[in-house]
């Protein structure tokens, strides 16, 4: 009967743990828990436990999320280890791309050979550049770039730092701080990407557009002075947010991406937010992704010219 209950208060001890961790567990923290080696060998055998990287394990079942298998990797390689680059890239939002592998960061040697893991032998993150994301512990965005920097080429890694930026995560001061601290694969080519973004006329610009972050940078690193972005302002008892304003120019311009301006109700709402501007003294102009995309240089000259006109 003892060993009864012992069984069953061990076996609800692993589901606690597990359900903290999305349905994943490790071998250390059974062993922790009170259960042998052939203890957690006898549950692998029942199918009570499937085994996952070495060491971890799913609870019940294999129908584990991808944010349980970026912690089972991570337990996998032991206290300290992190998911990053690609993975922290997936976690954090930077891109849309799911990694066959997982991309991890131990404290030693232990992730080298485990299969589905992708091990990086760079400097260690130090407190600044780890969070928890949805329970996995990752690289901070900072660092996260800072490594990706020396994976991906420029077109790829302007388009991360750009959703960086529209999420509120681009810290350029900190992503410095990083690149100070030794030589990394890529810096160079980080560092010009994120020259115009320090000309920025906020510390963090706030950006809702993959449009509004192409455009920005584009303007800054062509001697333009820096916008405010989606700044509100009441015309005619009315608040609007419009996207970039210099407001010593009296100049509005409005970015127009397909997935918010492109409806018959957006096209009306859109001229209604012209009209009242410019019979407030603004001058006001549209700019939309495809000409930012196709021809750059001419937006920028055509934005310049209205800010010097009077």
């Amino acid at each position: 009967m003892a060993g009864t209950t012992r069984t069953g208060n061990l076996a609800h001890a692993i589901a606690e743990v597990a359900g903290r961790q999305h349905g994943v567990i490790s071998r250390a923290q059974m062993r922790d828990l009170g259960l042998s080696d052939s203890a957690v060998s006898a549950r692998v055998d029942s199918g009570y436990l499937r085994p996952l990287f070495r060491g971890t394990f799913a609870v019940g079942h294999n129908a584990i999320n991808r944010r349980a298998r970026m912690l089972a990797a991570a337990l996998a390689c032991g206290t300290g280890t992190v998911a990053s680059h690609g993975s922290a890239c997936e976690l954090i939002g930077l891109w849309d791309v799911r990694p066959t592998l997982v991309d991890v960061i131990p404290p030693n040697w232990s992730g080298r050979a485990i299969e589905g893991i992708r091990w990086h032998r760079v400097r260690l993150p130090e407190g600044g550049e780890v969070e928890v994301r949805e329970g996995v512990p990752c690289t901070s965005p900072s660092r996260t770039l800072v490594d990706m920097a020396g994976r991906c080429g420029w077109t790829f890694l302007r388009r991360l730092v750009e959703q960086a930026a529209i999420l509120g995560l681009l810290d350029v001061d900190e992503i410095d701080r990083i690149l100070a601290l030794g030589r990394r694969r890529g810096a160079p080519r980080l560092r010009t990407i994120l020259s115009p973004w320090r000309g920025t006329a906020e510390r963090r610009p706030k950006l809702r557009s993959r449009l509004e972050a192409r455009l920005l940078p584009r303007l800054i690193s062509e001697g333009l002075p820096s916008p405010c972005c989606n700044v509100k302002l009441q015309v005619d008892g009315q608040w609007l947010e419009v996207d970039m304003l210099w407001e010593k120019q009296r100049l509005a311009i409005e970015t127009d991406g397909e997935e918010t301006h492109a409806t018959p109700a957006a096209f009306q709402r859109d001229r209604w937010r012209d009209q009242l501007l410019v019979a407030s003294g603004y001058r006001t102009a549209r700019v939309t992704w495809i000409q930012v995309r196709d021809e750059p240089t001419a937006v920028v000259d055509r934005i310049a010219r209205m800010l010097k006109a009077k």
